[in-house]
């Protein structure tokens, strides 16, 4: 992912643009599979990059809050991933080799306004994902 993409993806959200934000949206967006913050860490020390851990999870946060990146939370384990799509969807992730596939349909509609009327919240936004096991993982 070269700067000028970074620059209009984040250029529209108006934080600003430092040196460790690039290097981490570079590795979360060219990577495979979901990392962790302390894979993400010793893969930019691998390549030489000078950016400390709490800036990395400083920057997660960040994206996170921004819609850039999803948090996969597996009991103990956090791991973030890249989202491919910029409008609203969500995400199938197996619970085995942790392979994300990102769907773009949502019709929860009905789901909303049964929570704004038991709770008397005013529903806003809502983040759902799916787990189960990708046709690679799938027990026989």
């Amino acid at each position: 992912m070269n700067k000028r993409v970074f620059e209009s993806i984040f250029g529209e959200k108006k934080p600003r643009i430092s040196h460790p934000r690039l290097l981490i949206f570079q590795e979360l967006s060219t990577s495979e599979s979901p990392l962790s913050p302390q894979e993400l860490y010793r893969c930019l020390i691998k390549k030489k990059r000078k950016i400390g851990l709490t800036s990395i999870y400083r920057c997660l946060d960040l994206f996170e809050s921004l819609g850039l990146v999803f948090k996969i939370v597996n009991g103990s384990s956090v791991k973030y991933k890249f989202c491919e799509m910029e409008n609203h969807h969500h995400h199938v992730i197996c619970k085995v080799c942790g392979k994300v596939v990102e769907i773009d349909f949502c019709n929860i509609s009905d789901w909303s306004e049964k929570v704004m009327e038991s709770t008397g919240y005013q529903v806003t936004d809502h983040q759902f994902n799916f787990y189960g096991y990708c046709k690679d993982c799938k027990p026989l």
